[in-house]
C-alpha cells in the first residue's frame, strides 16, 4: 500500500506543473474522473431511463446559443493560445514547456486550461442528443473522443502546459470554431443555405481527418533524438489520435465512400461525431 501511495504521489504531485497545483480541476485526478463517471453514469443509465417514454425534446433555441457560444469560446481560446507563443517566440521544431513564471508563459497555461472547460461544456452535446432521442448520434465515437480528448487535455496541463504539447489544442479549437458554424448555419439558415452546406458535409470529417494527420506529423518530433521532450504524455496521446483517426475514416467510407451513400447524403443529414 506504502508503494501505490508513493507513486501516486510521484505521478500526480511530484512530477505535475507547480503552476497549477491550487487551479480548480488541476489539485489532483479525482475531480476530472468524478465528471467523468457522472456523465456516462447520465448518459448510459439515468436518460436513456428518463427518456424511454417521453417526446423527444426540441431544443432548437438551446443549441442555437449553445452552437454560437461554442464558435466565440474555441475563437477566443485559439486567438490565445496563438498569440502566448505562436505569433512571437515558436517555431515548427521541438519546442520544450516553459514551466517559468514569464508571463507569456502563464498566458499559453491559462488558456490550456480554458481548452478543458470547452471539453467539458462540450459533454453536454450527448444530452441534447439523448433529450431529442437522436441516439444514433451519440456512437461509441462520439462518446469516447469526448472522454479521451478531456482526459488528454487535462493530463497536458498538468504537466506540460506549453511548448509543442500546445499545437494539438491550437488546431483543434480552431477546427471547431468551423465546425459550430457549420452546425448553426445548418440549423438557423434559409433553405438555400442548408441546401448548399449539406453538398459539403462530408467535408467536415475531411477536415478533422486532416487535422489529426497534422497533429501526429508535427508531435511525432518529440520521439526524435534531438528533441529532449517529455515523453510520459505520448503514451495517452499517439495511440489515440490514431484511433479516432481510424474511426472517422471508417465513419467517412460507410457515410461518403460509396456512391449511393453520397446521394442519401443530398436528401438527409447523416450522423455526425457532434452533429446538431
Amino acid at each position: 500500500m506504502e508503494t501505490v501511495a508513493a507513486a501516486y504521489n510521484t505521478v500526480f504531485y511530484e512530477r505535475a506543473d507547480p503552476r497549477v497545483k491550487t487551479w480548480w480541476l488541476m489539485t489532483s485526478p479525482w475531480p476530472l474522473a468524478a465528471i467523468i463517471v457522472a456523465y456516462l453514469t447520465t448518459i448510459k443509465v439515468f436518460l436513456p431511463a428518463y427518456m424511454s417514454d417521453r417526446k423527444a425534446f426540441e431544443l432548437r433555441l438551446l443549441i442555437k446559443w449553445y452552437n454560437v457560444i461554442q464558435i466565440i469560446a474555441n475563437a477566443v481560446v485559439t486567438w490565445g493560445i496563438l498569440t502566448s507563443g505562436w505569433t512571437t517566440t515558436y517555431h515548427f521544431g521541438c519546442m520544450l514547456p516553459d514551466y517559468s513564471m514569464n508571463p507569456e508563459a502563464l498566458r499559453m497555461l491559462s488558456f490550456l486550461w480554458w481548452t478543458i472547460i470547452l471539453k467539458l461544456f462540450e459533454l453536454f452535446e450527448t444530452v441534447f442528443f439523448l433529450l431529442r432521442k437522436k441516439e444514433k448520434q451519440a456512437s461509441f465515437l462520439h462518446i469516447y473522443h469526448h472522454v479521451s480528448t478531456l482526459i488528454i487535455i487535462w493530463s497536458a496541463v498538468k504537466y506540460v502546459g506549453g511548448g509543442i504539447t500546445s499545437f494539438s489544442p491550437m488546431i483543434n479549437n480552431a477546427v471547431h470554431v468551423i465546425m459550430y458554424s457549420y452546425y448553426l448555419l445548418s440549423s438557423e439558415g434559409s433553405p438555400a443555405v442548408k441546401s448548399f452546406l449539406i453538398k459539403y458535409k462530408k467535408w467536415l470529417t475531411i477536415m478533422q481527418m486532416v487535422q489529426f494527420t497534422l497533429m501526429i506529423l508535427y508531435s511525432v518530433q518529440v520521439f526524435f533524438p534531438s528533441c529532449p521532450a517529455p515523453l510520459g504524455i505520448t503514451v495517452l496521446y499517439f495511440p489515440n489520435v490514431i484511433f479516432v483517426y481510424y474511426m472517422f475514416y471508417n465513419f467517412f467510407k460507410q457515410n461518403y465512400g460509396r456512391q449511393n451513400n453520397m446521394k442519401k447524403n443530398e436528401i438527409k443529414n447523416h450522423n455526425d461525431c457532434k452533429n446538431f
